[in-house]
């Protein structure tokens, strides 16, 4: 069976700024919710369940376990009307032939739906699991870029980043420069921006192409640099702040602005205190320099569901391009 091409270009879908639900040409829905058409019996079954397993999988790096996606269900005699200017939906159709179709602007406008066919229950289950990443793929990259559409109309000035590093980034001006006592240092910037439950952080530095290598050990030695930098750079009321020993990070091989970067998700904790959070962090190799860019952003809101916090975070973080700076001339 043929696997689904990510044709994101097709993903346009709708988030909030504030994560709340809004309605924006036609089509509504809140922050990564999916609206599954299926009919009753079957969401109730093997064939929900399979559902579930796969677009409800929890987040990587989250101790309390969140799902990725939010599903809501209606049977397929239901969708209709403001049902159908959902911004995401999965459609479970019973079919002669079985596969997976993508529609974009159907019902609505942005919307993407994936329409899911087979003969029979078993069939659809497994053509909803052979195709589940690039289904997800598919939803996440949408939310992404609306997402950094929507935050790139109230982005906070980041020249200081450019100029160091020579790099463009989306973020909300909801964040400030944060500085460790007062001083300022140009190989490291700390922002942060306060929420109710309490922070959201971001970080950006360089090392040495050497400290971070591709092998058996990456994790540990990304570890090790994070560990190194959080200990020095990041103020705390206890301990030093560092990734949760009990808990190894997840770690990809993923892309940012089309160069290699390693994707690492965990836990961080302040040594001998109750503090511990997310954190998604990526070593993006910089060619020009020879070494590793690293930015990183973690959440501490002990108290909250913290996914779509991490959500943010992630879409600020695939946010960064590289630019070539303009030499200024001496005359």
């Amino acid at each position: 069976m043929n696997k689904i091409y990510l044709i994101l270009a097709v993903c346009f879908v709708l988030i909030s700024c504030d994560d709340r639900a809004v309605v924006v040409q036609d089509s509504a829905g809140k922050l990564n919710d999916i609206l599954v058409i299926i009919e009753n019996d079957d969401w109730n079954g093997a064939l929900g369940d399979t559902i579930r397993k796969e677009f409800a999988r929890p987040l990587d790096g989250i101790v309390r376990e969140e799902p990725m996606f939010t599903l809501n269900h209606v049977k397929p005699a239901a969708f209709k009307g403001m049902l159908r200017k959902s911004r995401n939906y999965l459609f479970v159709q019973k079919a002669d032939s079985s596969g997976v179709r993508i529609k974009k602007d159907l019902f609505a406008n942005p919307q993407i739906g994936i329409i899911v066919r087979g003969k029979n229950n078993e069939e659809i289950s497994n053509v909803i699991t052979e195709n589940a990443d690039d289904m997800v793929a598919i939803f996440n990259k949408g939310e992404i870029e609306r997402k950094q559409f929507l935050m790139d109309k109230v982005a906070l000035n980041t020249d200081r980043l450019k100029e160091r590093f020579g790099i463009d980034i989306i973020v909300p001006r909801a964040y400030r420069y944060a500085t460790y006592n007062g001083e300022v240092d140009n190989n490291f910037f700390w922002l942060r921006r306060p929420i109710k439950e309490g922070t959201m952080d971001l970080m950006f530095y360089e090392v040495d192409r050497n400290r971070i290598k591709r092998s058996d050990s990456t994790v540990l030695d990304i570890v090790k640099v994070r560990d190194s930098i959080g200990a020095i750079k990041i103020l705390t009321d206890g301990g030093p702040f560092q990734t949760e020993p009990a808990y190894s990070p997840f770690l990809n091989e993923s892309q940012i602005d089309g160069r290699f970067a390693f994707e690492t998700k965990g836990t961080w904790e302040i040594k001998d205190m109750f503090a511990a959070g997310p954190f998604v962090n990526y070593a993006i190799y910089n060619k020009e320099k020879d070494n590793w860019m690293i930015i990183e952003g973690y959440v501490s809101a002990p108290s909250s569901a913290q996914r779509n916090y991490l959500f943010e975070i992630e879409a600020i973080l695939k946010s960064l391009k590289f630019i070539e700076l303009q030499k200024v001339s001496s005359n």
